[in-house]
């Protein structure tokens, strides 16, 4: 993007943000008789790890609330992700929330590596050990209540795994009661969703139990997704000063994997086909959390939390014409937090202060099998291995008003990592066993320091820098495809301008400029071209990370709100074997645009165009293929809602790509030999949802 292009859009956002406060008084007085509505400034927990107003926080946050779920055409939260700036979501299923990626950042490069956005569900990470992303699909929509999302590092405040920001998923607790919710959707490709949701509150308790069956035959060929979700969130106010939680969720789901089409494949079985008939994946997850909340009065506030996590994961993916893999995992973790928070004065002016500790244990068993019986190079093995890896970090937030204006906030948080590998392969094709067993320990600092200015109430601007870094995942350790212990944990330094404005329910909108320099970022590096090989992951010396992002949450008129987003981003490979090259899947140019219509007797429209660009496929790290195609998507929804003595009934209407666009999402090189297969994983077309939903009194 040009210089002269990013200077104009900041003059237009800052000419944006007085125009919009004017323009909503001026609609105001003509509509004459509207009441003024008060709004209280909107507070989030994700950035500080305590309650804060988004306007006092040094970074690009936005919230998705639980009316935005509802007019939205999404069916899960990555589909919600795909309008918020800054964040690219790829899903290689089609249609099901299976085989789906969301980064921020440009940190998407489709090459199978950990994930680099923090993913919380009620505070508890929710990123796998193998991989170091969350499974979407075991994630459901329907217990969430709302999402916060910090773009950009907060390792200062989380650790690993925050480079690129952190989502906090808030699900769903008892407000009412007793009260029921009974909801039931269909669509195309025979999709068919049941759930319910009974809630209650007494004086001391408050209960919300959740379950979610949902199955669809998918928009491609073997792409069949089925789930069942049950979950459950207790609170118990013990006395005035002391609250428990509880949370306990199961999940299970089976799915086909449709796999990756080349143009002859395309040709031959077309865009709804597949060539990997087998191909699968079954999960089975569990998870318990139990937190203790101690406030003795409103100056402190102390915490604990302890989560456990346990999943089983079999699955089989295989190469067209090379060969198949089948794995099985077996998942387990804990973790405990320990947190201190308090706000107080110094010399007179405001200082709230977090201290805490953070400990994790992971463990993975996994055992695989592979099959590429190639006639001059066969690949048939069997690989047994044992990962475990301890995560201990401790952190320090403070943010001080050093007038009324400004803002000095700061941080720093240390972070110990350690694990422990046995993998045992037995090389059935020359009759040899290897063994390999080890150990690595990681230490990182994780500094921050920014500056905020209050210009107006709800328009603020800041200036931040941090340092961060993510630790090697299991994959990258000890993976498919050989152990590499050698492997370096990332280092990232970022620094970052922006504004932003939340003028209440009349306009809420950002703009953030970044640029973060990254040492050894952990790239699978592909074999040469026609090479009988599978290549591994390295650290590259480093790469760039820079770019704009604008977001329009909401201009609200009389009977119309308007929202949208751009996003510009650069990563460039400053050393090494590709010097230059750009990474990979994620666009330079991407954006959103859409508006919800109050048409009246509890009828609104909801409608929005989605714009991704031009992109290299993954893994063609030289920048040597055919880009994918840029691509636009229009959605929308028409939703009603009618509101009764004993309850609420709602409706909705839903069409996904409205102008019946063919367009590939997500494309990569593979093959064996390297290079032998440009597949592509075609996006559905235009597709329809209805349903209904019954929240009422009991």
């Amino acid at each position: 993007m040009k210089k002269w292009k990013v200077v104009l859009v900041i003059q237009v956002l800052l000419l944006v943000f007085p125009f919009c406060n004017i323009l909503v008084a001026e609609t105001s007085t003509k509509m004459g008789k509207q009441e003024e509505i008060v709004t209280l400034p909107e507070k989030v927990v994700v950035a500080t790890r305590e309650e804060e107003e988004i306007t006092r926080i040094p970074g690009n946050v936005t919230v998705i609330t639980s009316d935005d779920i509802e007019r939205s055409v999404a069916k899960d939260i990555p589909e919600l992700l795909r309008s918020e700036s800054g964040i690219m979501v790829t899903n290689t299923s089609g249609s099901t929330p299976t085989g789906i990626t969301v980064e921020a950042r440009g940190f998407n490069n489709g090459g199978g590596n950990g994930g680099r956005t923090l993913v919380l569900i009620d505070g508890w990470k929710a990123n796998r050990a193998d991989t170091g992303s969350p499974d979407w699909a075991s994630i459901p929509l329907s217990n969430v209540e709302r999402i916060e999302i910090i773009r950009g590092p907060v390792s200062a405040i989380y650790g690993d795994c925050a480079m690129a920001g952190v989502i906090n998923i808030i699900t769903k607790s008892g407000i009412d009661g007793p009260a029921i919710d009974l909801g039931a959707d269909v669509g195309s490709w025979r999709k068919f969703g049941q759930k319910f949701a009974f809630q209650g509150t007494t004086e001391a308790f408050k209960y919300y139990v959740n379950g979610n069956h949902s199955a669809e035959k998918g928009y491609r060929d073997n792409s069949n997704f089925r789930v069942n979700d049950l979950s459950s969130k207790f609170s118990y106010q013990l006395n005035p000063v002391i609250e428990l939680n509880a949370k306990i969720s199961l999940h299970d789901d089976d799915r086909e994997l449709p796999g990756s089409l080349t143009e002859s494949d395309l040709s031959v079985v077309g865009r709804r086909g597949s060539v990997t008939p087998a191909d699968s994946l079954e999960t089975n997850q569990h998870n318990i959390g139990l937190a203790g909340i101690f406030i003795p009065d409103e100056n402190n506030e102390f915490a604990i939390r302890f989560y456990r996590n346990k999943s089983d994961r079999d699955s089989l993916s295989s190469i067209p014409g090379a060969g198949y893999t089948s794995i099985n995992d077996d998942e387990h973790n804990h973790s405990l937090s320990l947190q201190y928070s308090l706000s107080h004065s110094i010399r007179g002016r405001g200082n709230k202060a977090v201290i805490g500790v953070d400990i994790l244990k992971e463990e993975v068993e996994s055992q695989s099998f592979s099959n590429f019986p190639d006639p001059l190079f066969p690949f048939i093995q069997k690989q047994t291995t044992n990962y475990k890896r301890e995560l201990v970090g401790f952190f320090f937030h403070d943010s001080l008003s050093l007038t009324d204006k400004l803002i000095f906030d700061a941080g720093i948080r240390y972070d110990r990592g350690s694990f422990d590998y046995d993998n045992r392969t037995e090389d059935l094709a020359s009759s040899t066993t290897t063994s390999m067993n080890g150990g690595k320990d990681f230490h990182k600092y994780s500094p921050k320091a920014a500056m905020i200015y209050l210009f107006t109430d709800g328009v603020s601007g800041y200036l931040s820098y941090a340092r961060t870094f993510r630790f090697p995942n299991r994959d990258e350790l000890t993976g498919f495809w050989g152990s590499t212990p050698q492997l370096d944990p990332e280092k990232g330094e970022n620094f970052e301008i922006g504004m932003k404005a939340h003028l209440g329910s009349r306009f809420k909108g950002g703009i953030s400029v970044y640029h973060m320099k990254v040492e050894d970022e952990i790239l699978y590096r592909p074999p040469a071209v026609g090479t009988f090989a599978f290549g591994q992951n390295e650290n590259f010396d480093e790469v760039i990370h820079k770019g704009l992002e604008l977001s329009i949450d909401a201009i609200t008129f009389q009977r119309a709100t308007i929202f949208g987003s751009y996003t510009f981003v650069d990563t460039e490979i400053e050393e090494g074997p590709f010097e230059g090259g750009t990474l990979p899947i994620t666009p330079r140019h991407m954006g959103t645009i859409g508006a919800i219509l109050d048409l009246g007797w509890g009828f609104s429209f909801w409608n929005q165009i989605r714009f991704v660009g031009k992109r290299y496929l993954a893994d063609d790290l030289s920048n040597s293929k055919d880009k994918l195609p840029k691509f636009h998507v229009w959605d929308s929804k028409l939703n009603y809602e009618y509101k009764g003595n004993r309850g609420k009934i709602s409706a909705f209407f839903g069409v996904n790509n409205v102008l019946n666009k063919k367009y590939n999402e997500y494309g990569g090189v593979g093959g064996y030999p390297f290079g032998s297969r440009i597949g592509f994983y075609p996006s559905p077309e235009r597709n329809f949802t209805v349903g209904v939903t019954f929240r009422g009194k009991i």
